[in-house]
């Protein structure tokens, strides 16, 4: 139901940091339950500056099909872990 509001978003760069910050904040809440499929989409189209805080961790829950953290609690320590280079 949001994908389209996300989407309409996501054409307005001043945006960008406001929609990665609704990507965060929905996966680590409790109530979260992102798309990863479509949230790892969405996320890719964001022009964010290379040293966002948790932009590569986010990537990687998502890209490993992590939809919520709570459901996968090791998953973002995992990710904080794992060198980006």
């Amino acid at each position: 139901m949001k994908q389209k509001t996300y989407d309409t978003a996501a054409q307005l760069p001043a945006l960008h940091g406001p929609l990665f910050k609704g990507l965060l904040a929905g996966y680590h809440d409790v109530y979260g339950d992102l798309e990863p499929t479509a949230a790892l989409t969405l996320l890719t189209r964001l022009q964010l500056p290379a040293d966002t805080s948790h932009l590569a961790e986010l990537r990687s829950v998502l890209t490993a099909g992590h939809g919520n953290h709570y459901r996968s609690p090791h998953a973002w320590d995992d990710a904080a872990r794992t060198p980006t280079h």
